[in-house]
C-alpha cells in the first residue's frame, strides 16, 4: 500500500500545525483527530473541527482519507471549537434549573416576597398540586435523560449552553 501524508493547517492563519507522515490511506478522520490529539493534547477530538477547505463544512469522523478529493499529501484545516460539554450534562442542567427555581416561589422565600405575612403564609392547596405536577414533570425529564435518551452527537460548545438552551 502507498502511505499518505497529512498536513494540518490552522484555518485562519494557514500556518502549519503538524505534518503526519505515513498515514494509511484507509484512515478515518476520527483516526486523524486522534493522531492530532497526541501532538496537541489540549485539543481533544470533540474540540476539533477538521475541514478540507478553511470555510467549508467539518468532515465527519467516518469519512475515509482515500475517498476525499486529495492526493497523496492531504491538506486539512483545523478549527478549535472551544471547550465542549456532553449533551447529557446539557439536559441535566436545563431541567434542574426550572425544578429548583420553582421552589424559590413555592416555599415563598423572604428574599423573593419580602417579610409581609400575607405573602409568606402557607400556600393554597392548588399551589401544592401545581408544585407536585411541576416537580414530577422535571424529575421525569431528568430520569429520561439519564436512563433513556441517547444523543447522536457527543458534545456541544460550552459557550452555547446559555445561548441555545436557555432562550
Amino acid at each position: 500500500f502507498v502511505s499518505s501524508q497529512v498536513e494540518i493547517l490552522d484555518w485562519e492563519t494557514k500556518k502549519q500545525l503538524c505534518f503526519l507522515d505515513k498515514v494509511e490511506p484507509n484512515a478515518t478522520i476520527r483516526e486523524i483527530r486522534l493522531m492530532f490529539h497526541k501532538l496537541y493534547p489540549r485539543w481533544y477530538p470533540a474540540r476539533q473541527s477538521i475541514k478540507l477547505d478553511p470555510k467549508g463544512k467539518s468532515l465527519r469522523d467516518e469519512e475515509i482519507l482515500q475517498h476525499l478529493p486529495v492526493g497523496t499529501t492531504a491538506t486539512l484545516y483545523f478549527k478549535d471549537l472551544g471547550p465542549q460539554i456532553g449533551w447529557t450534562t446539557v439536559f441535566l442542567i436545563e431541567y434542574t434549573g426550572p425544578l429548583f427555581i420553582y421552589f424559590l416561589f413555592y416555599f415563598r422565600m423572604t428574599f423573593v416576597y419580602g417579610l409581609d405575612e400575607r405573602f409568606t403564609s402557607s400556600p393554597h392547596p392548588v399551589v401544592n398540586l401545581a408544585c407536585i405536577c411541576h416537580s414530577f414533570h422535571y424529575i421525569k425529564r431528568l430520569i429520561e435523560t439519564i436512563f433513556v435518551h441517547r444523543f447522536s452527537r457527543g458534545t456541544m460548545p460550552l459557550r452555547n449552553i446559555v445561548k441555545v438552551n436557555c432562550v
